[in-house]
């Protein structure tokens, strides 16, 4: 990269760099505004408000993280653009896509960054962020434990327990089924299960098999319940949601979901998500960058709101797709790649003509 080249990513790290900032401030004050009466109501702590906010930003970061790329990239080429030092460039023989190649490659940088970001920081944080604020709500820790906690595991297994205790991991008042074409073949009542040696052991209870034309009838002090795959995680209150889990996570529970026979849509078109977000810097920038440097002495007003109106079209895509996706009517991946795919052909495009 020569001298032009790190002028232009300076410009445009700059603008960028400002562009995150200024939107995460306007989330933490937004945020701020909608639940100053839940800490009052509360009483949160000030280390609380703190661990809340701080635990925010990296979902933060990355949601307003195109925005900022959008804006980010218009205000600097449209700066090149309003002062001729697009033109002057063009005049020295430099074609566009030469001027914007530095760009490509800081896009290309982001979006990797962005991926990593996602799939390694922000889970964890979203998680804590979690936690913290059921503490507020609540004002006390939660291990895990919970009550009537119903359960679906593989080959039509059903589990319920009147309540599970996560130090000991014991549930109480067990009830367990295992159906086949939707009638009950076996079921057992137990007055509590135990996690021991990586398998369930039901204590105190009686075990019934359905045949065809007869019943069976066996009481037991202990059984082992070899069918469960369930773990003490699944038991516990803490299950994470989509946004708490990383791809492998997330790809893991979508397996034994399906195995278990529920519907996974919603996870799946999450799972595509988790990479076509992070895409999305590439093709925005993409995007803003090629407006902005054929922009002729554009204003930083317009150039605003045309950010303003590129990211209501992208977010309206990206939402359209999504919902697409969870109700089955398009394939999960396209409903996470459709707004990226719609928005790369508008930037090939608009590059292409450019060039002619």
């Amino acid at each position: 990269m020569n001298t032009l080249d790190w002028y232009i990513v300076r410009r445009l790290a700059l603008c960028l760099g400002l562009a995150i900032v200024s939107l995460i401030l306007i989330s933490v004050v937004i945020d701020l505004t909608e639940n100053i009466d839940t800490f009052i109501d509360f009483s949160a702590q000030p280390q609380q408000i703190a661990l809340y906010y701080a635990y925010r930003l990296p979902y933060w970061t990355i949601l307003t993280l195109p925005i900022a790329a959008l804006l980010g990239s218009l205000f600097a080429l449209t700066s090149f653009a309003r002062h001729s030092e697009i033109a002057a460039m063009k005049a020295l023989g430099i074609s566009l896509g030469r001027i914007l190649m530095p760009v490509f490659i800081c896009a290309s940088a982001l979006s990797a960054l962005a991926f990593f970001f996602t799939d390694y920081v922000v889970p964890q944080a979203t998680l804590q962020h979690n936690r913290i604020d059921r503490e507020i709500r609540s004002q006390q820790r939660s291990d895990g434990s919970r009550r009537q906690v119903l359960l679906q595991d593989r080959d039509g297994q059903l589990i319920f327990a009147r309540s599970y205790d996560a130090n000991q991991r014991r549930a109480d008042e067990v009830s367990w089924e295992r159906l086949h074409k939707g009638r009950p073949i076996e079921r057992l009542v137990a007055r509590h299960i135990q996690w021991q040696d990586s398998l369930w052991i039901a204590y105190d209870g009686r075990h019934y098999a359905f045949g065809a034309r007869e019943q069976t009838e066996t009481a037991f002090e202990s059984f082992v319940l070899n069918e469960i795959s369930l773990t003490p995680s699944d038991f516990a209150r803490q299950h994470k949601d989509p946004d708490e889990m990383n791809y492998a996570e997330l790809e893991t529970f979508i397996d034994r979901a399906t195995q278990r026979g529920e519907d996974v849509a919603r996870q799946r078109v999450d799972l595509h998500l988790k990479i076509s977000f992070p895409m999305t810097c590439f093709i925005i920038i993409a995007l803003g960058a090629t407006l902005g440097a054929n922009a002729r002495r554009t204003g930083m007003a317009n150039s605003f709101g045309l950010g303003v109106l590129i990211c209501f079209a992208y977010y309206s895509s990206l939402k359209a797709g999504q919902a697409l996706g969870w109700n089955e009517v398009i394939a999960p991946w396209l409903g996470a790649w459709i707004a990226n795919i719609f928005f790369a052909l508008l930037a090939f495009a608009l590059i292409w003509r450019a060039h002619k």
